[in-house]
């Protein structure tokens, strides 16, 4: 007698390695104390694979001395894809292919549910405030 296999087991595997290519953290923000002027750090949930990309062209453009223009986002939405075993909350993405990418910091605004997970899907709004105003 075989043992029954997840149908989607060797999608979620594949998916995993070729899309989920950086490293992403998601954590639970710092709280500031205006009583004590201390601030409670950061709780990581999980860091591992993931992927963060814009879900529409950027917000503004801006022009450098060549007269080119170029796309900066400063509140666009953005889709985070990760294993499904990944919790929600805010997210950083630490290592990127892109290292300009790195570093940066979105919230989480809704995470989609499938009846077919292969990857979560976790809406995310780009925090310009928490990224240096860039």
């Amino acid at each position: 007698m075989t043992t029954p296999v997840d149908p989607l087991a060797r999608a979620r595997e594949l998916a995993e390695a070729r899309i989920c290519t950086d490293t992403v953290k998601i954590y639970t923000p710092g709280v500031f104390n205006p009583d004590t002027w201390e601030s409670t750090p950061h709780v990581v949930l999980w860091e591992g694979p993931g992927a963060i990309l814009p879900d529409r062209e950027a917000d503004v453009a801006v022009t450098v001395q060549d007269g080119q223009g170029t796309p900066m986002s400063r509140s666009g939405r953005y889709r985070l894809l990760t294993p499904v075993s990944a919790p929600e909350h805010t997210v950083t993405l630490t290592v990127a292919r892109d290292p300009d990418a790195a570093g940066r910091m979105w919230r989480d605004e809704l995470a989609e549910r499938s009846s077919m997970p292969v990857l979560r899907l976790t809406w995310l709004r780009y925090d310009a405030t928490a990224n240096g105003g860039n």
